[in-house]
């Protein structure tokens, strides 16, 4: 689609962005940006399975449906970020910033989001069975039609998040106006949740349930 030169040194780029060195890594960003390869396109549906980007600053990139599987992205600034449809099974997202990200149908599934920053992110539709959000920031965070199932939120601030009827909660339960959220974020809660309990650890609860 692009000329021969370029295209060749776009494609050197993203796999040098797609390195398991954080160093060669985040020259590449950097390199992608001067460019102006940043947000054009040329990052969507990228293959970057594995990628070392810990602290990258990759604010307002177009990565949709980019294959971060794997992906190291503990720290990064991802702020107004382009991930819908994006593969982040299993990526590593603790402490990262993801204010205002759109992950809309992006595959969370496993995902470690401790400590993550994602006030008024899009999430809906966003699949983040088993994903590790504890302590995680989710303040009008849009869930819509997301699925949490077997997600651990302990620790996490919860503060007016967007649900609907085809929000699926830890527990497997549907989200209804009447559903108390602080059972899946206080531990002090006489109802919590947690992914260990869930797993045959029903305290005085014995037998078959």
């Amino acid at each position: 689609m692009f000329g021969g030169i370029s295209s060749l040194l776009k494609r050197r780029l993203v796999a040098q962005m797609a390195s398991g060195d954080n160093q060669q890594a985040l020259k590449a960003v950097e390199d992608l940006k001067a460019r102006g390869w940043f947000r054009d396109g040329t990052l969507a549906g990228a293959p970057l399975a594995g990628a070392n980007l810990r602290g990258a600053a990759l604010a307002r990139a177009n990565l949709e449906r980019a294959a971060l599987r794997r992906a190291n992205l503990a720290g990064a600034y991802l702020g107004e970020t382009r991930l819908a449809e994006a593969d982040l099974e299993r990526a590593i997202l603790c402490d990262a910033n993801l204010r205002q990200v759109s992950l809309r149908g992006a595959n969370l599934t496993g995902a470690d989001l401790r400590r993550a920053y994602l006030a008024a992110a899009d999430l809906a539709g966003a699949h983040l069975a088993g994903a590790d959000l504890r302590e995680a920031t989710l303040w009008q965070t849009r869930l819509t039609g997301a699925d949490l199932l077997g997600a651990d939120l302990a620790g996490a601030t919860l503060y007016a998040p967007q649900c609907d009827e085809h929000t699926r909660l830890p527990d497997g339960s549907t989200w209804t106006p009447a559903a108390d959220l602080r059972r899946f974020t206080d531990p002090q809660h006489p109802q919590f949740w947690s992914r260990d309990r869930a797993n045959g650890h029903h305290g005085d609860h014995g037998g078959e349930g």
